[in-house]
């Protein structure tokens, strides 16, 4: 067989693996996808304030670190033609921690006489609730596997338990007591997604994707959530 012989029977080969990954494309019209996964960025927070009290300074510090956690992630979405589409997902990320707390602290009635006492504020709970807009490129590779890049805004609102510190007056000690602060931030995610069918309607697949936003919260301004998340799940096309 000739090099030219031998090229046009692989672009026949191709032409035919392409033709009928296009005509399963063509069949499906939406798909949702269901993920259990992982989201392995950790960070911490820092704060510090000051105030009067006795007519000298306090100093209160905290401190606290969100871990990697587990994630939940269900998104779907329609073809609009059969290789691009438009969808939406939802994730949830949630981690709990506890946060270390320093205070120095005046005297009620000597000057000079501070006092440096601290505490621990245990089970405070960091939630993110994402909502990702999808734009998708679907690539058939056969008819039973192909890969999708998506792009989009997401919007991530979060709830992060911080702790509450006040001084009982007349006292050199500190009372803590779980708080709560929210926000949402406006990011971007982008990702990729290989999906196997092992059957015309259901199948499996792999995810990676960056979806992450910046919010201002009271204890934390410009705190990053989300981030690079991975899992797998199910595919379901109808």
């Amino acid at each position: 067989m000739t090099k030219t012989s031998r090229i046009l029977a692989l672009i026949i080969i191709l032409a035919g693996v392409g033709s009928e990954a296009r005509a399963q494309a063509d069949a499906e019209r939406g798909f949702v996808n269901i993920n259990f996964g992982f989201q392995p960025s950790e960070r911490s927070i820092a704060n510090t304030t000051t105030s009067t009290v006795y007519a000298e300074t306090a100093t209160i510090s905290t401190s606290q670190t969100i871990g990697g956690g587990a994630l939940f992630d269900i998104s779907g979405g329609v073809r609009i033609r059969p290789r691009f589409a438009v969808g939406v997902g939802y994730s949830r990320f949630s981690d709990t921690s506890d946060a270390q707390v320093s205070a120095t602290i005046p005297n009620p009635l000597f000057f000079n006489q501070a006092k440096t006492v601290t505490a621990t504020q245990a089970g405070l709970v960091h939630t993110e609730n994402g909502i990702h807009v999808l734009v998708l490129w679907f690539i058939p590779v056969t008819d039973k596997f192909d890969a999708s890049l998506s792009v989009g805004p997401s919007f991530i609102s979060v709830s992060q338990g911080v702790p509450v510190v006040t001084i009982p007056p007349g006292t050199q000690t500190i009372a803590v007591t779980p708080g709560s602060e929210e926000k949402t931030g406006v990011g971007v995610n982008v990702g990729v997604d290989l999906n196997y069918m092992f059957a015309p309607r259901l199948g499996a697949g792999f995810f990676l994707r960056y979806a992450g936003a910046k919010v201002d919260l009271p204890s934390a301004p410009d705190l990053s959530v989300g981030g690079f998340q991975v899992g797998v799940g199910a595919r379901i096309r109808f």
